[in-house]
């Protein structure tokens, strides 16, 4: 969709900025049929980013690429001359301490993409994307994608859904780490994982990605001990079990219930 009619430019360092009024943007808006829109509710604010319905222009003009496990597609402080799109495989979000601790900010899924407001602002990036299995992936170049958020209002709604949605899960992991315990995250931390990643065997939710003791405190940001102190716990209560070093969920009602019990 051409939006020149509704889009005034300046310019400012030799490079095009666009300026909407909120009545034209909601005049934009009530013109187009985006269902993806409806699907942006508090359940995606998760550490898990998973998207759909990426707009299919934006795809149209990705560059394929494949990366092999453990490539580190960006490391702080680089500023992305693009941005990527995971068709398959798993990346994660990273940043390590002082002292060498990794801590794991979030995992990326298949069907969303990331970096996307780095390159769009070049800003530098915080932390690290590492590839955690072997994955294919789109490679946008940014004089491509932003020839498209100047032209088509459904690629800048599908970039801006999911700006939005890494901005407002930052926001509720941060509330979380404030006002719940270790034991509360955990929970929720295996109910997103079985959201995503369960498959149902037996009665049983086994959560099919192979994920350490570690690998569990690094994304609740709390040390090794704390987290098997509280697996430990959720197995003696028979809510999961561990086989081969995948967690299965044994009851994912009673799960459910008992992190709605645990207070703070």
């Amino acid at each position: 969709m051409i939006l020149q009619d509704h889009i005034k430019e300046i310019s400012s360092n030799n490079e095009i900025m666009m300026l909407y009024t909120l009545d034209e943007f909601q005049g934009n808006l009530s013109k187009v049929s985006v269902p993806f829109m409806k699907e942006i509710r508090k359940d995606n604010f998760t550490q898990i980013i998973k998207l759909s319905n990426i707009s299919q222009k934006l795809l149209d003009v990705g560059e394929e690429v494949f990366f092999a496990k453990n490539k580190i597609l960006v490391s702080a402080g680089d500023v992305p001359d693009g941005f990527y799109y995971l068709k398959d495989g798993l990346v994660k979000s990273c940043v390590y301490s002082t002292n060498g601790n990794e801590y794991i900010c979030g995992l990326i899924d298949k069907g969303s993409i990331f970096l996307e407001a780095n390159a769009i602002f070049s800003i530098p990036s915080d932390g690290y994307f590492k590839i955690m299995e072997p994955s294919h992936l789109l490679f946008f170049r940014k004089e491509n994608f932003l020839n498209l958020l100047q032209t088509d209002f459904d690629v800048t709604l599908s970039i801006l859904q999911s700006i939005t949605c890494k901005f407002l899960a930052s926001g509720y992991f941060f509330t979380e780490l404030l006002v719940h315990d270790s034991e509360w995250r955990l929970c929720r931390l295996l109910l997103t994982f079985a959201d995503n990643f369960g498959i149902e065997i037996e009665n049983k939710i086994k959560l099919n990605i192979k994920i350490s003791q570690q690998f569990i405190s690094d994304m609740l940001g709390v040390n090794r001990g704390t987290a098997i102190k509280v697996i430990n716990k959720l197995k003696e209560m028979n809510l999961i079990e561990q086989t081969n070093g995948y967690y299965f969920i044994k009851d994912l009602q009673r799960l459910k219930n008992h992190q709605a019990k645990i207070t703070t």
